[in-house]
């Protein structure tokens, strides 16, 4: 019976033509996102590389020069772009790939692509997340927002249940019928993109991307089937297929272009940053301040860089000098990147009501394009950075002043350089985003069960009225 009713709706779905129509942009949007963000990322991770590898060689071949000039240039290191970043780029366009590994003071990412894109490219970025997060819903409102009001008005209802048809089966013939469409315009796709992409990746690396593709699979498919059951709980509700499409296209409107940027503005009311000149102010107080009582305890002198320093504890004095901020670099880098972990946490909830918001923190994280990963990075940057500050001060410890008069006229040279390892850092994997995403997971699950229950007492209620 239920697949039945399922190849009745699928004919005449295909018949009206509306599903047809909407496909083919669809499908034509996806495989262009797709294969743009491929050609992209291969591109820019081609670039990064070689970036990466040039910039240390830099650092090995600069030659004789004192530690602290070397220190003070330092180097630079690049963030690759995770391999599902094609298919939801994230917050990966807004937050840079570049740290400036320098001496004494941590860096933030810089060279943003938003920063070089396009007037237009600036009201969106097309990728195949964003096609399914707002236009494969829009096509189920499509082809779906008559699915029980239009065989009300056609009086084919009645008739259906004159032959014993249950509520049950009605559902989820119709639902059958809705997802089909919508799922064969997304799987088939997205699959072939995960053959090409996984057969690119390194052996260690395509069982990460595997899981990571079932996770998103699963969460996209709660996603769609919600607004499976939520048209058809309103074509059931509602007295004409006019209202239905009314009233459907006034909450995706709402839910998936209104609620995102609104959830997004309160989350910052709720969980305020600094201002950029606020937090450079702040930390550079705390710094100085935290440095001040360093030098004291240490050396017994009332300020930084006292002339009654010798210049043989001028190393030692770097040392404890950068010791002195990592502890405050780590407090106020730390407070801000928690806040926008609140934030994101915050708008998760609103995902009750707006079910796209929880979906997009959930696709990003499994992508590997969220803020969480992205501070991974930055975390593994700034160590470098100290690896790189502590060789140098034991290096101008080991080789003292002891004449306090020839402390700026030593040289280091190669076998210093090649101390500093290079940077390689590795993508964390799926146990990293899942520990942080099941949430979001059940969230959708809920919230797709409660959209299915609402389907049901609405079929239900439908019939009897009927009869």
């Amino acid at each position: 019976m239920i697949l039945t009713i399922a190849r009745k709706d699928l004919r005449e779905i295909i018949r009206d033509g509306r599903m047809l129509w909407a496909a083919a942009l669809i499908i034509i949007l996806s495989i262009v996102a797709m294969a743009s963000g491929s050609i992209r990322q291969a591109q820019i991770n081609n670039e990064r590389a070689a970036g990466q590898s040039l910039d240390y060689q830099a650092w090995l071949q600069q030659g004789e020069r004192h530690p602290h000039d070397a220190a003070e240039q330092g180097m630079h290191v690049f963030k690759p772009e995770p391999p599902l970043a094609v298919l939801d780029p994230g917050i990966e366009p807004f937050v840079g790939s570049t740290v400036w590994l320098q001496a004494h003071r941590q860096s933030e990412l810089k060279f943003r692509p938003a920063q070089d894109a396009t007037g237009l490219q600036r009201f969106g970025q097309l990728s195949p997340a964003w096609i399914v997060q707002v236009l494969v819903p829009l096509l189920i409102i499509v082809i779906g927002f008559n699915a029980i009001s239009g065989e009300r008005e056609r009086g084919t209802l009645r008739q259906l249940l004159s032959i014993g048809v249950p509520a049950r089966s009605l559902l989820l013939g119709k639902a059958l019928a809705l997802a089909a469409c919508a799922f064969a315009l997304v799987i088939p796709i997205w699959l072939a993109f995960s053959i090409v992409a996984i057969g690119r990746l390194p052996s260690a690396e395509r069982l990460d991307v595997v899981y990571r593709m079932m996770w998103l699979i699963a969460g996209y498919g709660l996603y769609l089937g919600f607004f499976v059951f939520l048209t058809i709980a309103v074509s059931a509700l509602v007295r004409s297929s006019r209202a239905a499409v009314v009233l459907l296209l006034g909450f995706w409107v709402a839910a998936t272009l209104i609620a995102p940027r609104t959830a997004s503005e309160v989350a910052n009311v709720v969980y305020p940053t600094p201002s950029r000149l606020d937090f450079n102010n702040h930390l550079s107080h705390d710094i100085s301040e935290a440095a001040g009582q360093a030098w004291k305890s240490t050396f017994n002198v009332d300020a930084q860089w006292d002339p009654s320093l010798p210049l043989s504890k001028w190393g030692a004095a770097l040392k404890v000098d950068d010791h002195a901020g990592y502890g405050v670099l780590d407090q106020t880098f730390g407070k801000l990147w928690d806040t926008f972990e609140h934030q994101q946490r915050f708008q998760q909830w609103v995902g009750l009501i707006a079910p796209v918001i929880t979906l997009r923190g959930f696709s990003m994280g499994l992508a590997g394009t969220d803020f969480a990963q992205h501070r991974d990075f930055s975390t593994a940057a700034e160590l470098q950075r100290r690896k790189i500050q502590d060789i140098v001060s034991d290096d101008l410890v080991a080789h003292a002043d002891t004449l306090d008069n020839a402390h700026f006229s030593y040289k280091a040279g190669a076998r210093l350089w090649a101390t500093v390892p290079e940077f390689k850092y590795r993508l964390p994997t799926i146990g990293f985003a899942a520990a942080r995403y099941w949430r979001d997971l059940l969230l959708l699950a809920t919230i797709f069960a409660a959209a299915a229950l609402l389907a049901h007492l609405a079929v239900s209620r439908s019939l009897k009225r009927v009869a």
